[in-house]
């Protein structure tokens, strides 16, 4: 009987005493949802599906599902929220000649097969254009400002994936 015991207490003193470490759940396949447009400004969906696309493609840690596959993708799911433009510089006339652009996106991250997302993200982010040239150029400036600030918000997204706190992987 002293014998049970001491096994006893040696088999519970060291399931207590061991540390149970469970391995990070890392984020590795994931699907791209197109982006959903809530703006009235044209094209935006557009020029934000192919920026993350093209972000999520050319990091290395992830691999970027045509299909998504059960209990292994993580579905992104990205809106367009806002988008303003506030003028910021003028000319010695009072004309307006750069802007601020600012957009909010939400991004959702589901489990494949689920409705909830998990993780959902607020992002705000601004760049600037100048309002030199034609109306063609001036709106061509406008649209490489909104790819910037789409690539900003989309490696943001894929770094905040691989955030960890207190060893598990958010």
């Amino acid at each position: 009987m002293k014998y049970i015991l001491l096994v006893l207490t040696f088999i519970l003193g060291s399931c207590a005493s061991a540390p149970i470490s469970k391995k990070p759940r890392r984020v590795q396949h994931v699907y791209l949802e197109p982006v959903t447009n809530r703006t009235s400004e044209e094209s935006l969906d557009v020029i934000f599906t192919r920026v993350a696309n093209d972000v999520f493609s050319s990091d290395p840690r992830l691999k970027v599902d045509t299909k998504p596959i059960p209990d292994v993708t993580i579905v992104v799911k990205p809106s367009v929220d806002y988008e303003y433009e506030t003028a910021v510089g003028f000319d010695k006339w009072d004309t307006a000649r750069e802007y601020r652009l600012t957009v909010g996106v939400t991004v959702k991250l589901f489990k494949y097969g689920f409705k909830e997302p998990f993780k959902t993200f607020k992002l705000r982010r601004y760049g600037f254009f100048n309002a030199y040239g034609s109306a063609s150029e001036i709106e061509e400036k406008k649209r490489e400002c909104f790819r910037r600030i789409a690539n900003q918000i989309f490696r943001e997204t894929s770094e905040k994936m691989f955030v960890e706190t207190k060893g598990k992987t958010e």
